[in-house]
């Protein structure tokens, strides 16, 4: 690497994460300087964020400042980092909600700058990529091991919409193994799992357990490319 991020500069972009919301956390019961000392892990988590970034993503000019300083999707995961400290520190049933308000507001507003909507209580492990990331959504119960790399438009959700809180109960979000890649403009819906080292490929809906070490690739597509009045039938090559 030629440059670095200092883990004061990332410390400097914690707090700025955590101002907005220090009325909702004092009315939790938190000072900001509490919430901080809540975050002691961050820092470092995040710097692994950002190198594996970097050393994964050719565009990323390999330089860590470049990457901090101008990738949007790496700052959603990085506030991500900072609310879910917040919501696992509020999980236990409170007579006020300040603390999980706070780190919702972050997650919405993280949403807002980068287009990537992560709920607060997903967990992501270390060493995640969300590279463009737009229209990313990650849901509540969704769990992502070690060494992920996920492209845009990637939706780990819910199968269905449950109108009626008694079908709220158990799981609705899927698991997703260790050194997992998805591919732009996939969705996993339901509670299913998706083994270690699995590629889902672009265009694929999992509804069902994947085992580790699988490909997931959509082979039923066709594209018809014209030309004058002569028209090309052709399977989209399975290879990309």
């Amino acid at each position: 690497m030629k440059d670095a991020v200092p883990i004061r500069r990332i410390w400097a972009d914690v707090r700025k994460i955590l101002r907005p919301v220090g009325k909702e956390l004092a009315r939790g019961g938190l000072t900001l300087a509490a919430a901080q000392e809540l975050m002691a892990d961050i820092p470092l988590r995040v710097l692994e964020d950002l190198y594996a970034l970097v050393a994964r993503d050719p565009a990323a000019r390999s330089s860590p400042v470049y990457a901090y300083e101008s990738y949007f999707s790496f700052h959603a995961l990085l506030a991500h980092r900072v609310a879910h400290e917040l919501h696992r520190f509020a999980v236990a049933p409170t007579q006020d909600h300040g603390i999980l308000v706070a780190a919702r507001r972050i997650a919405e507003s993280a949403k807002q700058e980068s287009g990537v909507e992560i709920h607060p209580a997903a967990v992501i492990g270390s060493r995640a990529v969300i590279d463009h990331g737009y229209g990313t959504v990650i849901g509540e119960q969704v769990r992502i091991g070690n060494d992920c790399y996920l492209l845009q438009n990637v939706v780990l959700g819910s199968r269905s919409i449950r109108s009626d809180p008694a079908q709220w109960a158990g799981r609705r979000h899927p698991r997703i193994g260790d050194r997992v890649e998805i591919a732009g403009n996939v969705s996993v819906f339901g509670p299913v799992t998706i083994g270690d080292d699995c590629r889902i490929e672009s265009g694929a809906r999992v509804t069902t357990d994947v085992p580790a070490g699988s490909r997931v690739r959509v082979v039923s597509v066709l594209q018809v490319t014209s030309a004058g009045v002569r028209s090309v039938e052709h399977a989209a090559d399975p290879a990309h």
